[in-house]
């Protein structure tokens, strides 16, 4: 019997191998084993007997909720589906991701003080996150490494482009979906976390520059889902490095940031989010020292086809900046159709404006500092370019989205630029011009992109953009330093693939 039994696994295991058993089995007329193989090959059927098997059935292996889903806002960053779980066969209660991104950029004339020549780069990141998970508790563990290939002298290497290997989130986090059978759900996260907050404008997790901003502390979430979401959270901010001798696991900053956010999606004609940031950050060894509160409001209505959307967001800071008193302020709109067309056309008029200093030499300052916001979406592509900050800018603009395939999109943007005040610095450039006499007009830029993701698992995006350099910028060419007149021309193709 025992015989039998031997030879009815081997036979169930075989018969679903890539290569078939030639052999046949010896004849079984007990019933009682006949009923045992035909379990067994029943069983054996459902689980996959390699790793491509595993791979073809890959989302299996994902789950529903990952620990750091309140934390982001995209799922491009968390969802995909897992195939470096699948193919290691994780047990159900450990996720393991893996992600992988290269770019190649470059621009020609340069836009800021002392760059000389063309700038090109190879620009990697790469990514490995494991979770865990028991009952209401998480952890989770995020790797990230960031690198720029130097391919001559005149290339820029800093912090938005390299990193050395780090961690980028590590922490535990207790979740109760329903709450006493109340319908509330509560989070709370401790460790090193990533956070999305709102509209992302002074809160984010970049997703285009090659590296991301970290804080180590506590976030707090409780949430009547679909109805009003509460977010409060008190940390430290890590230092981006390119120290390779230390996995950024002790490279805080002493700069101390925390908030506290609420959204509410009740209402049919708005959602409404308020919201307030505060920021200390010593001056000693550092370049700018900052103690300031930001207060903010946004109401918004997303797009949907064949309806107007709306987003409309206004935020003041007061406090002090270098040891001045600072009070600015940042405002935006933007109003939108989506019509109902083949390739689904929506058209977007934008105003930003964001408060800049009117004198040099006064006791107070009025720039608007732009925290930790994200500026692809709205501004113009970062890490190796990214000409403009949401400090001392006025720029109207309007874009056009096309989607001629529910994985294709294509975008067309213009923008004009200016300074809101001319005798304040054009942040991230290293130009100001103290007189004023310079003016105040930056230039326009047109960007031109399309983004295919083909599955949750790859992504390629290209894009273009020209800066056409406004009189500003050559009213200052002969200072030595600064960058000239031509214009700009920046170009990217990246790809990204997720395991």
């Amino acid at each position: 019997m025992a015989f039998y039994l031997g030879w009815t696994l081997l036979t169930a295991s075989v018969s679903l191998s890539e290569e078939p058993n030639t052999q046949p089995a010896p004849p079984i007329d007990d019933p009682f084993l006949l009923w045992q193989l035909d379990a067994v090959r029943e069983r054996a059927r459902k689980i996959p007997q390699n790793v491509w098997e595993r791979i073809r059935n890959g989302q299996e292996w994902n789950w529903h909720e990952y620990p750091d889903q309140v934390l982001l806002q995209e799922d491009t960053e968390i969802k995909w589906t897992r195939y470096l779980s699948a193919a290691l066969n994780a047990p159900k209660w450990l996720d393991l991701g893996m992600t992988a991104r290269i770019r190649r950029e470059g621009f020609d004339f340069p836009f800021k003080t002392d760059q000389k020549g063309n700038t090109w780069q190879w620009a990697t990141r790469s990514r490995f996150r494991a979770s865990a998970r028991w009952k209401a508790f998480r952890a989770e563990l995020e790797f990230q490494g960031s690198t720029s290939g130097v391919d001559s002298a005149t290339d820029v290497v800093g912090t938005s482009t390299l990193t050395a290997g780090n961690v980028q989130q590590l922490f535990v986090a207790f979740t109760l979906p329903d709450v006493w059978q109340t319908g509330f759900r509560t989070d709370l996260h401790v460790g090193r976390i990533n956070l999305d907050i709102g509209s992302r404008r002074l809160v984010a997790r970049s997703r285009f520059s090659n590296t991301s901003q970290a804080f180590d502390g506590i976030h707090w979430n409780l949430a009547n889902e679909g109805q009003w979401q509460f977010r409060t959270f008190f940390s430290e901010v890590v230092l981006n490095t390119n120290n390779t001798n230390r996995l950024g696991m002790f490279t805080n900053s002493g700069d101390l940031f925390w908030g506290l956010s609420y959204e509410t999606y009740q209402l049919s004609w708005s959602r409404i989010h308020v919201y307030y940031f505060g920021r200390d950050e010593d001056s000693e060894g550092k370049q700018v020292s900052r103690n300031h509160s930001t207060f903010g409001l946004r109401l918004y209505q997303p797009p949907r086809i064949g309806s107007f959307d709306y987003d409309g967001e206004t935020a003041w800071q007061v406090g002090t900046l270098d040891n001045k008193d600072h009070f600015a302020y940042f405002q935006h709109f933007s109003l939108g159709y989506t019509f109902s067309l083949p390739w689904v056309p929506r058209i977007l008029a934008m105003y930003d404006y964001a408060s800049g200093t009117d004198s040099a030499n006064g006791n107070y300052n009025q720039t608007f500092d732009n925290l930790f916001g994200a500026r692809r979406s709205e501004l113009t592509p970062t890490s190796l370019f990214g000409p403009f900050y949401r400090s001392n800018i006025s720029s109207p603009g309007i874009r056009l989205i096309l989607k001629p395939r529910p994985v294709l999109q294509l975008d067309v943007k213009f923008r004009a630029w200016y300074l809101a005040q001319s005798r304040d610095s054009w942040v991230n450039s290293g130009l100001r011009d103290p007189t004023g006499a310079a003016g105040n007009v930056l230039g326009q830029d047109v960007e031109i992109g399309v983004r295919w993701n083909p599955s949750p698992n790859l992504s390629v995006d290209a894009g273009y953009d020209h800066f056409f350099k406004g009189a500003y910028i050559k009213n200052q060419t002969s200072v030595p330093g600064n960058p000239p007149a031509n214009d700009t021309d920046y170009f990217y193709i990246q790809t990204e693939v997720r395991f």
